[in-house]
């Protein structure tokens, strides 16, 4: 758990905590990444998959949590927040199978 604020997610690599989704992804890219990276190899391209991997972390997530306790109208209204989120990471992702890649 994330000593912090005691949130998951929490990646336990040789004993030690590293917390939060971002920090985890460049920690396994920096740690595995010559074998399979995770980011792409382009300083720009890198970039924006840090830029949409906080996208969720922060807006789509946040929706959803929002959402979750919620009943009725404000519910309804929670509902097409998150869905609006999701068409905006839909709309990035367009045609291609997968973020980033190389």
């Amino acid at each position: 758990m994330n000593p912090v604020n005691k949130q998951i997610p929490v990646l336990i690599h040789g004993g030690k905590p590293v917390c939060e989704s971002l920090i985890m992804v460049q920690y396994i890219d920096e740690t595995w990444g010559h074998e399979s990276p995770l980011l792409p190899s382009d300083p720009y391209e890198r970039a924006r998959a840090r830029f949409w991997a906080d996208y969720v972390d922060k807006k789509l997530y946040l929706a959803l949590r929002t959402l979750w306790p919620l009943t009725g109208e404000a519910q309804e209204a929670a509902k097409k927040e998150y869905i609006e989120c999701l068409k905006v990471l839909e709309g990035e992702l367009g045609d291609k199978a997968y973020f980033g890649g190389e």
